[in-house]
């Protein structure tokens, strides 16, 4: 008798990574939509001038870029639709779980599109948004029920975390442009970060080596390693959101054209709250600089685990992040004096989005590192 099937298989794994890179595309069409000022070219949702291929839409920049994003974010909700379906689905009782998700889910989303477009009838306006928030809390109470009650795989978890997440995305993505919202915006391109994270964790777990990928390393090391890695974290994504900030709420020229100084000072008056933002991104971006240092220093030398030897330790880790956050310093001082050129706040950007992924990379591998003792009893991190 032939051996049950492994599950998740090389083909979902590598499946998993094709997802990430179109995930990865997307976000730089976000960035690069945003700093073209395309992002409201088209004022409905989720067609464009009512249209899934608007007319001109290939031959001109603006509606080129806004569409262009629209069809990848259409493309990567089907992918991961895909991937929660190859995880989840085993039977037909199963599929047709997963016809009626979508069916509510569609629903849903038809309710905030309904509501964006209302813009006569405030009343109606409002019914439609309690119905499509009403309605949303289904799904996310199914997701809750199917983790905590149904036994499923982390792999079906996460699959289906990241489905919800990226139709929550279409959502803020939508009301960004019907409702005309900075804030929206911003909450659009932040959550794309968080979505970005689960769908590596996918892919971390989705390979053959989880979870013994992890660092090894003295039970010190282990520790210093997820507790700095979840600053870490944090502190980059904190930067993000200044980041995002400035890119949504400024959206013309520079507010200020200092490369290091603000309004040629250390510390710039905050009556502007744009002067306010990009003097916390810069210095939010030293912070991660002298933090990724003090990391070096601590983390000392440890070890990658024997199993995986592909997996580094926490120091070759750091050190490739020191690289990222060195380019990144570099390239926002390139935005500063070539006055936001196209190409390279573009790659500002999407360096960004790699220095987020790196970092939580980091801290799922901190996460399930193991404490060797008994191998690095003499190791001299172990203090």
């Amino acid at each position: 008798m032939s051996s049950p099937v492994q599950f998740p298989t090389r083909a979902y794994c590598r499946f998993s990574r094709v997802v990430v890179a179109f995930a990865i595309l997307l976000v730089w069409w976000g960035a690069a939509t945003t700093t073209k000022q395309a992002g409201m070219v088209f004022a409905d949702w989720p067609l464009s001038l009512g249209s899934i291929n608007p007319p001109g839409w290939l031959e001109n920049m603006m509606p080129f870029l806004e569409h262009t994003h629209r069809l990848l974010a259409n493309l990567v909700g089907w992918l991961v639709l895909t991937l929660f379906a190859w995880a989840y689905v085993r039977s037909w009782k199963q599929g047709l779980e997963l016809l009626g998700l979508i069916l509510l889910m569609a629903t849903t989303l038809g309710f905030f599109i309904a509501a964006g477009s209302q813009r006569v009838d405030a009343n109606l306006k409002e019914t439609f948004l309690t119905i499509a928030l009403g309605l949303s809390l289904l799904p996310i109470g199914w997701l809750v029920w199917s983790w905590s009650s149904r036994g499923w795989t982390l792999i079906q978890k996460l699959s289906g975390l990241a489905l919800l997440m990226v139709v929550a995305q279409a959502i803020l993505g939508g009301l960004r442009v019907t409702e005309i919202s900075n804030t929206y915006a911003v909450a659009h391109g932040c959550f794309a970060q968080c979505f970005f994270c689960v769908l590596i964790l996918i892919g971390l777990v989705a390979d053959e080596g989880w979870p013994k990928g992890g660092f090894s390393g003295s039970r010190s090391l282990i520790w210093r390693s997820r507790i700095y890695g979840v600053l870490l974290v944090l502190l980059v994504f904190a930067q993000l959101i200044f980041g995002a900030s400035m890119r949504h709420f400024h959206r013309h020229a520079l507010v200020d054209d200092g490369l290091i100084l603000t309004q040629g000072r250390w510390i710039p008056s905050f009556d502007d709250p744009m002067i306010m933002v990009l003097f916390l991104h810069k210095l939010t971006a030293f912070l991660v600089l002298f933090f990724l240092v003090g990391m070096l220093l601590r983390l000392g030398g440890g070890r990658s685990n024997p199993v995986l030897s592909r997996w580094k330790t926490p120091k070759s880790h750091v050190i490739r992040l020191l690289a990222l956050v060195g380019v990144q310093i570099t390239l926002g001082l390139m935005v500063i004096g070539t006055g936001k050129s196209f190409w390279v706040t573009n790659v500002h950007v999407l360096n960004g989005l790699l220095i987020l992924g790196f970092a939580f990379v980091f801290v799922v591998r901190a996460m399930t590192g193991r404490a060797d003792e008994t191998v690095l009893a003499n190791s001299p991190d172990c203090v």
